[in-house]
């Protein structure tokens, strides 16, 4: 006898699921029951949230660098690829966009340096 559903769908439906009655023990915490489904809670100090923050702010300003250094590389491969000249304003813009994004991944990083 086949299966009603495929194995791919009832994945997705115990998933869906899990994640309602994990979602329903956190909201009723005075229902008994749903307990069971309730995930166990990170409780992180204070100097460890700030810990992370910096950790999460140093990512942001690295990607912003990133960001500012790729725009100008994907401006020349897209108009090599589709056989364009560069035009000026639009050159002009990107490598505007392209200063401003690594000045502010800079900033970024500094800012993060000194703040406590």
């Amino acid at each position: 006898m086949e299966a009603f559903l495929p194995d791919t769908v009832k994945a997705i439906l115990l998933g869906v699921i899990a994640f309602a009655l994990g979602w329903l023990a956190r909201a009723h915490p005075d229902i008994a029951w749903l307990q069971v489904f309730r995930l166990p809670w990170l409780r992180l100090s204070e100097e460890e949230k700030a810990r992370r923050r910096r950790a999460a702010n140093r990512l942001a300003g690295l990607e912003i660098i990133v960001a500012g250094l790729v725009l100008p590389l994907l401006y020349v491969f897209s108009a090599v690829m589709m056989f364009n000249d560069l035009k000026p304003i639009p050159t002009f813009i990107v490598g505007t966009c392209s200063v401003l994004l690594t000045g502010l991944g800079i900033w970024v990083l500094i800012r993060n340096r000194y703040r406590q």
